[in-house]
């Protein structure tokens, strides 16, 4: 029995790509909602090595982030391979109690890490499951080859021209 997908359109697909596009922003609400926002200053350019677990053996750059939270200076270290010139100014939002749960308050904080790649891939079979579904709708796309409409015998037209079968 064929399975019947009921008809998708292009509210759909914008509805999808959006929810898609929040997965990051969503994995970070407990943050968001109770975090504090406070102001970093990068401090340095530090490079780190590859660990000992690492399956790819690269050389990385990290910003050392400062910041003040009731009276005390408190340091972080920023996303991989983010550069950014010694003095920048950055948003943060911080959690309260856990001085390692930060994150960076801008779209490059949200957007731009590792886990981009797998939102990336993502997104690209939205797209594609998105087209087939509609080529399917439409009947251009097919388990089963089609009769032409058009045949009479051995001639068939197609398009204003007639053709000979098998040539």
């Amino acid at each position: 029995m064929p399975l019947k997908i009921r008809r998708l359109n292009i509210f759909h697909f914008w509805i999808v790509f959006l929810l898609i596009l929040a997965l990051p922003i969503a994995r970070e609400w407990r943050l968001l909602l109770h975090g504090e926002r406070v102001e970093g200053t990068v401090v340095e350019m530090r490079k780190f090595g590859p660990g000992e677990e690492a399956l790819i053996r690269l050389t990385e750059f990290r910003a050392v982030i400062e910041y003040r939270y009731k009276g005390s200076t408190r340091t972080v270290i920023g996303p991989e391979n983010m550069k950014y010139e010694i003095g920048t100014k950055i948003p943060l939002i911080i959690h309260p109690e856990k001085e390692d749960e930060y994150m960076i308050a801008s779209i490059t904080g949200f957007y731009i890490h590792r886990r981009s790649i797998a939102l990336i891939i993502v997104l690209l079979l939205w797209v594609a499951i998105y087209t087939t579904i509609v080529q399917m709708q439409k009947g251009t796309v097919s388990g089963k080859k089609q009769k032409d409409r058009y045949h009479t015998g051995g001639i068939y037209r197609t398009g204003g021209r007639n053709r000979i079968r098998g040539r």
